[in-house]
């Protein structure tokens, strides 16, 4: 399990407000199992992300450092809609080959 670093904690206090958030696992795991209610409900903690949080949380998501499959569908889709709508459609894009070659059972 990756141990959260700085800025992972201060994303996650972002999106969740919290006294001590868990230093381990993945931050969009830990919101969208612990904190959120409904895919509505994550897309505004989302919006609370500056672009260049959102982008980091992409990067993250593009080298492995972030799980798409260790979140609820609906997530993982409202996810690489933010990605797509505020940052660019060619991030998205590969965000979302690499989580259909996952969720298939190809190398992602």
């Amino acid at each position: 399990m990756k141990k959260l670093n700085r800025k992972d904690i201060k994303i996650l206090r972002k999106l969740a407000p919290c006294q001590e958030p868990d230093d381990s696992g993945s931050l969009l795991a830990s919101i969208s199992n612990y904190y959120i209610t409904d895919r509505e409900d994550f897309q505004s903690r989302l919006e609370k992300l500056s672009d260049k949080d959102l982008r980091y949380l992409a990067e993250r998501a593009m080298d492995g450092s972030e799980c798409l499959l260790c979140i609820a569908p609906q997530c993982a889709e409202t996810f690489l809609t933010a990605v797509e709508r505020r940052l660019a459609r060619e991030t998205a894009g590969r965000l979302r080959e690499i989580f259909e070659n996952s969720t298939t059972g190809g190398q992602g």
